[in-house]
């Protein structure tokens, strides 16, 4: 990556961050040169931007080309309504997550860590949510909108949420403000004008595929794109029925439809309708607000084989994973000189597969709607295939 002298700014942060206060005062840019190393096969690394003004830009940069410039970076959607204000009292789950990371990445909605709260058992957040939520809540009613979202413009299962660059749980974040770059943490607060940096890395070595066979004591195997394999935890319960998980609202049957610090979440229901199953790890079981999962049939328990904790850990709860739709069409890019890029030619994360053997081989997922405690009693095996 390239860089760039600029005293108000320290670390890899120079570049970027420079690169994005002159794309946005509309300085021209020098064409970013290419890395003299090309990047492995398959591998991402990409920088989304957020201007939280009304109307402000959404952008990607492919950082596999350098530093942001011209020829690399893509305006993808626009701010419907900036965030003001900081959740305090989050989800659970925040507590695992880092400060000023991507705490959960869902078709429905980005969650970043502000701080935590340990004495509360949580943390805060500032969200980022897709056009479906402006004023309106999953299933289409109105709904009051809070001071501590950006709501956007881009669809669900479109580039962001769900989509070819959702952000990897664990992304770092920083805010770009009056030309300083800074984390968030204890005493911040988004500010108008203020930009969003989300910087998504590749993990060292590419998921192939996920297994978790479903009984007790059940082997979860990750294999890698290098060809290697490992055992990464066990089954504590078995995985029989699909529940009424509202985000599953806005992802088809069989897609990956949230994944954070302490849940990998599948929906088995099709856009526009309500059912899936979680897998979680141990300890979020252990948790006040998941008691429900230890006897409810939608949830697969999975724990490590040394008992160490698996929330926030990758390659099941952090670095690795994302949600991934796939079944909307996403517009081919068009940069910030005017290019049209297909999408297939900007390197981005890869397609999820979920398949299932119920007794016959393994079959795609199949459609469960609602509650229904016994919709996957035969379920032997999940399999999560990424493929480019």
């Amino acid at each position: 990556m390239q860089r760039r002298d600029a005293k108000a700014m320290t670390g890899i942060w120079k570049p970027i961050c420079l690169a994005l206060l002159l794309a946005i005062s509309g300085a021209t840019l020098p064409a970013a040169s290419a890395p003299q190393i090309p990047p492995e096969p398959g591998a991402y690394h990409f920088l989304l931007s957020f201007e939280n003004n009304e109307g402000g830009e959404i952008r990607l940069a492919d950082l596999t080309q350098g530093a942001p410039g011209d020829d690399n970076t893509y305006v993808i959607g626009h701010v419907l309504r900036p965030a003001t204000a900081v959740r305090e009292l989050s989800f659970h789950a925040t507590l695992w997550g880092k400060s000023s990371t991507v705490v959960a990445s869902a078709v429905n909605a980005i969650h970043i860590k502000v701080f935590g709260l340990a004495h509360l058992d949580r943390g805060s957040s500032i969200a980022i949510a897709p056009r479906e939520l402006f004023g309106r809540a999953l299933d289409g009613q109105p709904e009051a909108m809070v001071d501590y979202t950006i709501y956007t413009d881009i669809e669900s299962g479109v580039y962001l949420f769900g989509g070819s660059f959702s952000p990897v749980q664990g992304a770092r974040v920083r805010c770009l403000r009056e030309g300083r770059t800074t984390r968030l943490q204890l005493g911040f607060a988004p500010e108008i004008g203020d930009v969003f940096l989300i910087e998504v890395t590749p993990p060292k070595t590419m998921l192939a595929s996920l297994t978790f066979e479903n009984k007790l004591g059940g082997r979860v195997e990750a294999a890698y794109a290098n060809m290697t394999r490992s055992a990464i935890g066990k089954v504590e319960k078995r995985l029989t029925g699909v529940g009424r998980f509202p985000g599953s609202y806005l992802a088809p049957v069989g897609s990956i439809r949230a994944s954070h610090a302490g849940v990998l979440d599948i929906s088995t229901s099709p856009r526009g309708q309500i059912g899936g199953f979680q897998i979680i790890p141990w300890n979020h079981s252990q948790s006040r607000e998941m008691a429900k999962s230890r006897v409810a049939p939608q949830y697969m328990i999975v724990d490590s084989y040394g008992g160490g904790e698996l929330t926030g850990v990758p390659p099941l709860f952090g670095e690795h994973l994302f949600p991934r739709v796939g079944d909307r069409s996403e517009p081919d890019l068009v940069s910030l000189s005017g290019t049209r890029v297909p999408l297939a030619e900007v390197p981005h994360l890869p397609q999820a597969r979920i398949e299932v053997d119920l007794g016959e081989g393994l079959v795609p997922v199949p459609s469960a709607v609602g509650l229904d405690d016994n919709a996957l009693l035969a379920l032997r095996r999940i399999v999560i295939k990424f493929e480019q």
